[in-house]
């Protein structure tokens, strides 16, 4: 594969790992209902992962990330929960809701969450890990996260329709939104470190990103 072709796939296998968080940010303002987009989620990321687990080298890596990025959402939705309680509205069960026809649906919600946004940053991570020193993965892992937090609230604060559907922007969501994507970028960058180097102490690895 030359290396325009490797370019190429990178870019396409990028774009299929935010997809399924792009949809729901389209649906939020507006622009296309989730339903519409269910099936090209989840056909297009399906079909990456199996195809390139079996044909390239590259798919192992990518299988591996969008598995990391499960756990990494689960310790961002841990982070949650101090702002929860303080009154920041969880709005996952509004998009299962979005994604089978009704008002909320708890497990919905979060199979998407889970299989869908945080899996599929975890495989757009991969991606982009390529251009990255190995040794500044972890730094880059927290500013991915803060990126991705900047996104969600330039659309939030350019659509109060957006925020009417997901929640609204205040210092508790904004504070927790931030902390969140935070823990979950750094601990992207952070399992990815240790599955490439096989390192079982995180001080080590920790001292070898300062």
């Amino acid at each position: 594969m030359s290396t325009t072709e490797k370019h190429s796939v990178s870019i396409l296998l990028f774009l299929i790992g935010v997809l399924p968080v792009s949809t729901v940010a389209m649906h939020a303002l507006g622009w296309i209902h989730v339903q519409v987009l269910l099936f090209p989620n989840v056909f297009l990321i399906a079909v990456a992962l199996v195809y390139l687990s079996i044909f390239s080298s590259f798919g192992n890596k990518l299988v591996k990330s969008w598995m990391m990025g499960i756990g990494a959402v689960l310790l961002y939705d841990l982070s949650r929960i101090p702002f929860i309680c303080c009154g920041w509205t969880d709005f996952i069960p509004g998009l299962g809701g979005w994604i089978v026809g009704e008002k909320e649906h708890f497990y919905a919600g979060y199979l998407w969450r889970y299989l869908g946004n945080g899996a599929g940053l975890g495989m757009a991570f991969c991606v982009l890990r390529n251009y990255i020193q190995p040794k500044r993965i972890i730094a880059f892992g927290a500013l991915y996260g803060v990126c991705i937090f900047a996104c969600l609230d330039i659309i939030l604060l350019s659509s109060s329709y957006a925020q009417s559907m997901m929640f609204e922007v205040t210092p508790i969501s904004f504070i927790g939104g931030l902390t969140g994507h935070i823990v979950y970028g750094t601990t992207l960058g952070l399992l990815t470190y240790l599955v490439d180097n096989k390192i079982s102490d995180a001080k080590a690895v920790v001292v070898n990103q300062l």
